[in-house]
């Protein structure tokens, strides 16, 4: 009798191990991705506002750019860094979308991240990026840009 009842609950505890195993991969596999995609697209270019903002480039193409922007009063400098921010999201948003959506066609775009098709690993790439739980919660430099 035990032999039956033990090989059934054994099966059900491997594959529970299994299942474990293989939802870890899946959000080591989400995170790596998370991660580069956060660091090199979102901080990278806080990092360069925060720069301009603050007058620390050298380069002379960019020289007017920050002359301009000193002149800004705080509540002025507050707007533009909201809107840097939403352009930054939205434009995460929308690469993730098309990634996802590039990847359910046969031909479309295809993004491995340790041989596995990124798409098919979330239900929505797109949607990694919000709440508290999300890429720029867990992975960004930046919550929100600091003045």
């Amino acid at each position: 009798m035990c032999g039956f009842f033990c090989a059934i609950i054994g099966t059900y505890f491997a594959n529970q191990s299994s299942l474990k195993i293989e939802l870890e991969s899946m959000s080591t596999t989400l995170d790596t991705f998370g991660r580069f995609i956060v660091e090199n697209l979102r901080d990278k270019q806080i990092d360069n506002f925060k720069g301009l903002m603050e007058g620390r480039w050298r380069a002379k193409s960019i020289q007017n750019l920050q002359n301009n922007l000193s002149r800004f009063d705080n509540a002025e400098k507050a707007i533009i860094k909201e809107l840097v921010e939403d352009i930054l999201t939205k434009t995460m948003h929308d690469l993730l979308f098309a990634i996802h959506e590039e990847s359910d066609l046969e031909t479309g775009l295809k993004v491995l991240v340790d041989g596995e098709n990124i798409a098919e690993v979330s239900e929505g790439l797109h949607m990694e990026i919000y709440d508290e739980e999300g890429w720029i919660q867990k992975f960004s430099r930046h919550k929100v840009i600091e003045q």
